[in-house]
């Protein structure tokens, strides 16, 4: 029944809660040049040269005032020529801090934050892109000095050019924009988030899943809003394999566990629908595999009579679909059924892994990030910036 609240039930109560206590999230007026903030886009990167030169133009290129947008490349003890590239660029704005000693992801951004000094903060990777209004769509909202962070939206992009947005994404962005507008948004995608510099709180302790504890870490310690903006879009290129998808979902379940330990004050915090959409939204999800086995042993034990073997059956042929699904191509509704049973058997079983690796000892922060094509390769979108214009003077 967890596992039937979490995807089914919980996004069907969030719609319904949104839609008759949802408020507006459209963002304050901030339309003249002069009235948007200073902004330093942060990229946290790990041997990431192949792919800077083409994130960095992609960002100059973005629909913003040149005089207020810098970036900040965090090199977190890369061994290629990370350093190198970015300062290749030879323009002011544009910066590289580099840490010799390789310490994980969360730990380059809390340092590198400390020698940020524009009011707003945006986080993205070095293997993402924005649209051309990104920056100015996350930027506009701090006109309110309420908001504390802003999250944006990711889309995923195959190797033709073409949003491949999976439902697993689809579901997830939509819950993420009803909880916005009931004030309970949790988190945010590492590809694109904006966090107001005053705000920023750095953790007890460095996590993998730097983008659920710093953004949540914002709201725990201040009384202001988080908001979500669809509009404000990123592009990440499909990594296209089980493996890379299984490596990224244990990534997730390790740093659960490590969320818990720096979070766990959300679950007797005094915000209850805070904390109620953490255990829904979150907690429930990191529970699945776990529940996954105890419903399958618990029916099987039970499998004297014709309900549960029904459910036995029904949860031998799902297994069965998801295995289907491994080489299952085309467009057919079989086909697409079976791929979504391998998903989401494939994120159960990574999560499981990730959590067990916890609970063996192995806490770490250092995590391979997943390679993907250079952007060169794949057709720009109508509102992807290329990486062929010409970079700001």
């Amino acid at each position: 029944m967890g596992l039937f609240y979490a995807y089914l039930g919980y996004p069907l109560l969030i719609a319904v809660l949104a839609r008759v206590f949802g408020r507006d999230e459209s963002p304050v007026a901030a339309a003249r040049r002069q009235d948007l903030p200073e902004v330093t886009v942060l990229i946290a990167a790990h041997n990431a040269a192949n792919y800077l030169t083409e994130r960095i133009e992609n960002i100059l290129a973005c629909d913003y005032p040149p005089e207020r947008l810098n970036i900040l490349v965090a090199s977190d003890g890369s061994t290629d020529q990370t350093g190198r590239v970015v300062s290749e660029f030879n323009d002011s704005r544009i910066k590289v801090i580099s840490f010799k000693t390789r310490r994980g992801k969360a730990a380059t951004l809390i340092d590198a934050v400390g020698s940020v000094a524009s009011p707003v903060v945006i986080f993205t990777d070095a293997t993402t892109r924005f649209d051309k209004h990104s920056v100015r769509r996350l930027a506009r909202h701090f006109a309110d000095r309420h908001v504390g962070l802003v999250a944006g939206k990711v889309t995923m992009i195959d190797e033709h050019g073409s949003a491949s947005e999976s439902l697993y994404w689809k579901l997830e962005n939509k819950i993420r924009a009803c909880e916005a507008r009931l004030g309970i948004t949790l988190g945010a995608s590492g590809a694109i988030y904006a966090i107001s510099r005053s705000m920023f709180v750095a953790p007890s302790r460095p996590t993998i899943n730097d983008d659920m504890v710093l953004p949540m870490l914002v709201r725990m310690t201040h009384p202001c809003r988080l908001v979500f903006d669809p509009t404000a879009q990123a592009y990440s290129s499909s990594t296209g394999g089980i493996r890379a998808e299984f490596s990224r979902r244990q990534r997730i379940g390790l740093g659960a566990m490590q969320c818990l330990a720096v979070l766990r004050g959300l679950l007797r915090w005094k915000n209850r629908g805070q904390a109620a959409a953490f255990v829904s939204h979150k907690l429930l999800r990191w529970a699945g595999p776990f529940l996954l086995i105890a419903a399958f042993v618990s029916n099987l034990c039970l499998a004297t009579t014709p309900i549960y073997q029904t459910l036995v059956v029904l949860q031998v042929l799902a297994y069965v679909a998801a295995g289907y699904g491994v080489v299952a191509s085309g467009r057919s509704l079989a086909a697409r059924l079976a791929r979504a049973a391998t998903s989401f058997v494939v994120m159960n079983a990574a999560i499981g892994v990730g959590i067990c690796r916890w609970l063996a000892g192995h806490d770490t922060v250092i995590w391979n990030p997943t390679q993907r094509p250079s952007w060169s390769h794949i057709p720009a979108t109508s509102e992807m910036v290329p990486t062929t214009e010409k970079r700001a003077a």
